[in-house]
């Protein structure tokens, strides 16, 4: 880690520093700042990176407020991804197709895009490069963070997407969002019931819920009936891993978490914001350094 400049970097800023942030309700455990701010000291740029704690009702206030303040662009984590989206000036095509807004730039007008799905594949292809081409895909989870996954997937070669959720409607209404785009039927909208579900056929599974994250020590996978060649990927990070990766582990099965996904998508919303490539090796070594064990 010796190679690394410190963190965090002193600087009060000056009166030319671009303004970098994430909104959230709650956001004091994002670690974008610390990816963010570390990339920009790596690289010498004048941007400092804040989060910022609003509320659901504060958001479009929030919004003409940083752009009064002439902020260069902001992420946005829960609750305000979909929220954001009808404020926006513009919208990317990833963000029309996710129906959901992670990362806004503003200039003179305020343009919404959605850098997840990007920063999903590519920390799979990472990992698993002959994934999901032509494989069945189960994903958990019909909330948010489905969306981006679900657009994702849609623009690659998976052979079926199966959308299982504990609400079933609301997973036929995400198949149903994403008809237009779904010529093929590939989402196949289900119950989340374990013994229904088809283990058996899938090569890539893929869990968007929180389930896990409060003391929970099972999940409604069946983890002795999926293939021994299955993928599983939590887009959820842990320090150092997550309950499902566990679990996926001492089952002999690959996995990963959601760490490659928050890197990939920050990189993107950086150079978005600063025209520089994040230096992602570094950024890599930084937070798996953070995250091991004292």
């Amino acid at each position: 880690m010796s190679s690394l400049t410190p963190w965090p970097k002193p600087c009060l800023g000056s009166g030319k520093t671009h303004l970098l942030g994430v909104f959230g309700d709650p956001v004091a455990h994002s670690l974008s700042p610390v990816i963010h701010n570390l990339a920009l000291n790596l690289l010498g740029l004048d941007y400092r990176y804040l989060p910022f704690h609003v509320p659901p009702e504060r958001l479009h206030a929030a919004l003409q407020g940083f752009r009064a303040l002439g902020g260069t662009g902001f992420n946005a984590t829960v609750p305000h991804k979909e929220a954001l989206v009808p404020w926006m000036d513009e919208l990317s095509t990833a963000a029309i197709r996710a129906g959901a807004v992670n990362t806004v730039h503003c200039t003179d007008i305020v343009v919404g895009h959605n850098t997840d799905g990007h920063g999903f594949l590519a920390a799979l292809k990472e990992k698993r490069p002959d994934l999901p081409q032509g494989a069945k895909v189960l994903v958990l989870g019909a909330g948010g963070a489905a969306r981006s996954v679900l657009s994702a997937l849609l623009e690659t070669q998976c052979e079926a997407i199966f959308l299982a959720n504990r609400t079933p409607d609301r997973a036929q209404s995400l198949a149903q969002f994403f008809a237009s785009y779904d010529s093929d039927h590939r989402i196949k909208p289900m119950a989340l019931d374990v013994e229904r579900l088809p283990w058996e056929e899938i090569s890539l599974l893929v869990h968007t819920t929180s389930l896990g994250l409060k003391g929970e020590t099972s999940l409604p996978v069946a983890f002795h009936r999926l293939p021994t060649h299955c993928f599983v990927y939590d887009i959820v990070y842990g320090r150092p891993d997550t309950l499902l990766t566990r679990l996926a582990t001492r089952h002999g099965l690959q996995s990963m978490d959601g760490l490659g996904m928050l890197i990939h998508q920050a990189a993107a919303a950086f150079t978005l914001w600063t025209g520089h490539d994040m230096p992602i090796d570094a950024i890599r070594a930084y937070l798996t350094h953070l995250g091991k064990p004292s």
